[in-house]
């Protein structure tokens, strides 16, 4: 017998309670495990411009662009050389970095044919975050001049210490709401799924549609209470039976 929308509104509305009670543990583990035991991240981002190469103020040629580009991949490498880890890392000993660590945990990306390099650092406060990226933004463009005898990178944007973002892994409302979401989603789809593979009969309807053989009784359930209070009207006392006396 095929299901209507009445009829499973009807199911949702029979096991309310359930869905309610897996919702509501979702929602509190979610909460637990989000203020407990998830620590938050946060990201900061800078950027590098490298610009054309040209003898001549002003020039924009092809070729000073194509220059420029190739330049970017040889700048992403250094950015994450010894030499500039190093130097961060022993200009600033309060990030308790070391140079492999800072290695690993700075992302570097361009796009393609883009003369921007994007530097991106994740900290355990956003603070630290953006006091890292900067710092090795500002290393990388002192060094560069001495060590490739170019002039060509300048900060495009630095990270804002004075931020306040949200961490990116999520914070905890956000967290409950996806978790209400998906728990309510799972729960329905449960019941509907358990619902769809039971066969036992509920009603004359559905046995008429299910069998195909018209229904001609029913036995209604009946209740202990029911027999009980059945028994108990039928029960003489003693004393209560009336006599006629016949004179």
């Amino acid at each position: 017998m095929e299901k209507t929308i009445l009829d499973y509104l009807v199911l949702i509305k029979r096991r309310l309670w359930l869905i309610a009670i897996f919702v509501i543990l979702s929602c509190v583990t979610t909460y637990i495990v989000s203020d407990n035991v998830v620590k938050p991240v946060y990201s900061a981002s800078s950027q590098l411009l490298v610009n054309h190469i040209s003898a001549k103020q002003g020039s924009n040629n092809l070729n000073d662009v194509n220059t420029s580009l190739n330049l970017v991949e040889s700048y992403k490498q250094i950015l994450t050389s010894p030499k500039i880890m190093d130097a961060v890392v022993a200009t600033h000993p309060e990030f308790g970095l070391t140079q492999q660590k800072l290695a690993e945990k700075l992302q570097i990306k361009s796009s393609d044919k883009s003369q921007v390099i994007g530097l991106t650092f994740e900290a355990g406060s956003y603070p630290q975050a953006a006091a890292v990226v900067n710092a090795v933004t500002q290393k990388f463009v002192q060094t560069v001049p001495g060590l490739m005898e170019l002039n060509n990178v300048k900060i495009l944007n630095e990270a804002d210490p004075q931020a306040n973002p949200d961490p990116i892994n999520g914070n905890p409302l956000m967290n409950i709401a996806i978790s209400f979401l998906v728990s309510l989603m799972i729960a329905l789809g449960t019941i509907v799924f358990l619902e769809s593979i039971n066969g036992t009969l509920r009603s004359e309807k559905e046995a008429d549609a299910d069998i195909g053989i018209p229904v001609i009784a029913s036995i209604p359930v009946i209740r202990k209470k029911d027999v009980d209070g059945a028994a108990g009207n039928s029960k003489e006392r003693v004393g209560e039976r009336k006599y006629a006396a016949i004179e």
